[in-house]
């Protein structure tokens, strides 16, 4: 446990990415992903290792049982009782470089002959160990077998407490004839210290521990290093989202792109996509508010020009019709005036129009004179202008159809205007009116022979505030939009090098259409 506890504290320290604290919501992403990582590898090195170990420990045993059972043949099967040099020879060989060997030990005993045997009797423990056999021979109980001549020749195994420690004891007796009237029965020991199977075996236990530490270690940092591949982008979409949270969404994006999963890269172009709509939604909640404020304050501008405006113009044409026999250049000046104050007027109206819109009242309308009258009415600043001005009505177009006339001259006017100042000078402005009995669909198109609209401009032309002419207001085409969408119609545009013409589709309804 305290393993896992200091993993969970070590991997992936993402405190930096978030303003709050970590026991809130939990272990962090990257944890959560090593952690069951780690524990299913650790569960796997557990059970092989308990598998190896169990394979191993018996492997030692029988490793140290099949040297006792190989010196215990060799010995027991000799011709004659062997003497001490060739045991110790035969223990050498069969003990080898293996270190499980260590600590064999053999003892031959012919009664009454003191026994012939491998151990240094000048060590004490050498000399309790022979004589706690020799008595131990004596017991039934710890060496069954070994005075039953039906037994004899067989090899048997047991485990005998002998000079403080317990010894694994492979024996075995037979008939030897040494002369021609005696014979013998020899007993064969070959004794290993217990204690040393068990240090063997442990050391075996500590090489598979250390090994199934080294790998809960290596997989550990394998699957630091597979969060930290995966987590990367989430991280940096924490800090992107930190710092989106403390600077507003006016702080700039990361724009590199970070390898990983499919799910995080769509995540991250996902989250990407609603920080650029929020700003996006951002920027238009703050145009609005803008336009929100200048509409009010055109409002009441419009409210105090237009009535000076009006007494104005009643004051010159008063004038004007007093003086019936005034010269030329009198009259001139005077219509001049009066010309003015109606462009004023008509920017008044494009001020009001703007500040507080006004659902379109329908009523029976003539389009076809509509915009004859409309052009009549701008004629003064055509001429001015120096552009010519003509009208293509369709005759088909039905003369009662459902539109308010105000926003539509107002519409016309914008258009007209627009087109007028985006000719040079010796141009053209055309106005055509075209009727789609299937669609049921009025048309107004206006064409002029300009320059065309620059590209920059082109997406953002009907927005407000937005001209191509210096000094312009930038209402006139966001208000012929208005004008066009309030009629549940449309306005587009085709520009080019020979000039621009403006679509204004306007349908009409089955129940208010004529026939």
């Amino acid at each position: 446990m305290a393993f896992y506890a200091t993993l969970a504290r070590s991997v992936t320290p993402l405190a930096d990415l978030a303003p709050v604290p970590t026991a809130r919501f939990g272990l962090r992403l990257a944890t959560q992903i090593t952690l069951p990582f780690v524990a299913l590898f650790s569960l796997l090195l557990s059970l092989l290792g308990w598998v190896l170990a169990r394979e191993i420990l018996e492997d030692v045993r029988a490793r140290v049982e099949q040297q006792q059972r190989f010196v215990l043949a060799v010995v027991a099967y000799y011709p004659t009782p062997p003497y001490e040099a060739f045991l110790r020879e035969l223990r050498d060989r069969a003990v080898g470089p293996d270190e499980t060997g260590d600590g064999l030990e053999i003892v031959v005993q012919v009664d009454p002959e003191p026994p012939v045997t491998t151990l240094d009797l000048s060590r004490p423990e050498h000399t309790q160990l022979l004589s706690d056999l020799r008595s131990a021979v004596r017991e039934p109980k710890y060496f069954p077998g070994l005075s039953d001549p039906a037994t004899t020749s067989r090899l048997h195994t047991t485990q005998v407490p002998l000079a403080g420690q317990v010894y694994l004891i492979h024996y075995a007796s037979r008939l030897m004839p040494l002369e021609p009237s005696r014979t013998v029965r020899p007993g064969y020991f070959v004794l290993y210290p217990l204690a040393r199977v068990e240090e063997a075996q442990n050391r075996a236990l500590a090489r598979i521990a250390g090994l199934g530490a080294l790998g809960v270690a290596l997989a550990a940092l394998l699957g630091w290093v597979m969060a930290r591949w995966i987590t990367r982008p989430v991280r940096r979409l924490a800090v992107t989202a930190g710092r989106l949270a403390s600077g507003g969404l006016s702080e700039s994006l990361d724009s590199g792109r970070e390898r990983g999963p499919a799910e995080i890269a769509e995540l991250a172009a996902a989250f990407q996509t609603m920080v650029e709509s929020l700003r996006r939604s951002q920027e238009e909640l703050l145009k609005s508010e803008r336009l929100a404020s200048t509409g009010r304050l055109a409002a009441s501008v419009a409210h105090e020009i237009r009535n000076p405006l009006t007494s104005m113009r009643i004051t010159v044409q008063v004038l004007a019709d007093r003086q019936p026999q005034a010269d030329e250049a009198t009259r001139k000046a005077y219509a001049i005036v009066l010309s003015e104050i109606d462009r004023l007027e008509l920017a008044v109206e494009e001020l009001l129009t703007f500040a507080r819109p006004r659902p379109a009242q329908r009523a029976p309308t003539d389009l076809n004179k509509l915009c004859a009258e409309t052009l009549d009415f701008l004629r003064r600043q055509l001429e001015h202008a120096k552009v010519a001005a003509k009208l293509e009505a369709d005759p088909a177009l039905p003369s009662d159809l459902p539109l308010d006339a105000n926003k539509i001259r107002q519409l016309l006017v914008n258009l007209v205007l627009n087109a007028m100042q985006a000719i040079v000078r010796n141009g053209t402005v055309t106005v055509r009116t075209r009727w789609d009995a299937h669609a049921r669909r009025a048309s107004l198109e206006v064409a002029d022979t300009g320059p065309g609209i620059p590209e920059q401009v082109r997406e953002r032309v009907f927005e407000v505030f937005v001209s191509t002419k210096p000094g312009g207001g930038g209402l006139g085409l966001a208000i012929a939009k208005q004008i066009a969408e309030e009629h549940a119609g449309s306005i587009r545009f085709e520009t080019g090098k020979s000039g621009t013409v403006f679509f204004v589709a306007l349908p009409v309804g089955e129940h208010d259409s004529p026939a």
